[in-house]
């Protein structure tokens, strides 16, 4: 059985977007983004709702296509590229190429997806993850703590998420100080 991670890059004060919706103030440093790379390219599979999708999809495969980014931004698109795509969303009807439309029980799906793998499978967006964080089944928490904060947003962990006996199984700090952490669910 696979394992559901969430990962995402976070301001100190909490928050994965900004009370507007935005996530300009979280451009990952250089080496965190040739961190991130490595992590994507081990990811068996990534699981999206709509506006993550709307957001990467097509800036990572113009960028690949164009072939105009800098060398850790196109190592970027090509790990993302290779990655199968899960997209769960109501209102959609059609997804890019690159990718597969969930249709039906998200939660469902996805648990499907884990069980029938056993590589890790990261999953993005807020709302998929929230629901995923109340019935226990997420795996593994990657928060990249940047030394920022934003004052108000969405937060990475929803108001009432419990989610105890957490183990800290890595940790990374970057020069500009940002903190990569990695907590696995202890059985």
């Amino acid at each position: 059985m696979g394992r559901l991670v969430r990962a995402g890059v976070v301001s100190l004060d909490g928050f994965y977007e900004d009370a507007d919706g935005s996530i300009e103030w979280s451009v990952p440093e250089p080496e965190l983004h040739s961190f991130a790379n490595g992590m994507v390219g081990d990811l068996d599979a990534i699981v999206m709702g709509r506006r993550l999708y709307e957001a990467m999809v097509p800036y990572w495969h113009d960028l690949l296509e164009s072939g105009e980014g800098n060398e850790i931004e196109v190592e970027f698109a090509e790990a993302w590229a290779r990655i199968p795509k899960y997209v769960a969303s109501r209102s959609l009807s059609e997804v890019h190429e690159s990718c597969h439309l969930i249709e039906g029980d998200a939660v469902e799906a996805i648990l499907e997806l884990k069980r029938s793998t056993e590589g890790d499978i990261e999953v993005g967006g807020g709302l998929l993850s929230a629901q995923l964080d109340e019935i226990g089944e997420i795996d593994v928490y990657r928060p990249w703590i940047t030394p920022v904060t934003i004052g108000g947003g969405k937060p990475f962990f929803t108001p009432g998420t419990r989610i105890s006996d957490l183990e800290l199984t890595d940790l990374r700090q970057f020069p500009k100080g940002t903190l990569a952490l990695e907590y696995t669910v202890a059985s």
